[in-house]
């Protein structure tokens, strides 16, 4: 007699082997469960790391522009030399990193 098993999709020889080998097969599918939960957490983790620093960014262009904004009003004018690619606007790295 043949024992066929539904989640392993295989015959096998006796009661116990079947068995044997659906518990192997839920353990593995177990383990990848468990792998791909810490995946995503630490996905998650370090998105909200990427979220907060954009946040930052965001606050401190705020600034920048309200800063700028008051010495304008102030002086006039304002002038600043560029001297690196890392002192532009971060918009300008669409245009640059192509």
């Amino acid at each position: 007699m043949k024992f066929y098993s539904e989640k392993t999709q295989k015959l096998y020889d006796s009661e116990d082997a079947c068995i044997q080998a659906e518990t192997e097969l839920q353990k593995q599918q177990d383990a990848a469960k468990a792998e791909q939960a810490k995946k995503d957490a630490a996905r998650k983790e370090a998105a909200a790391k990427v979220e907060a620093a954009r946040q930052a960014m965001v606050e401190a262009q705020k600034n920048y522009r309200k800063e700028l904004d008051e010495f304008c009003k102030q002086y006039k004018t304002y002038h600043y030399s560029i001297k690196s690619d890392d002192e532009l606007p971060h918009f300008w790295d669409w245009f640059l990193n192509l």
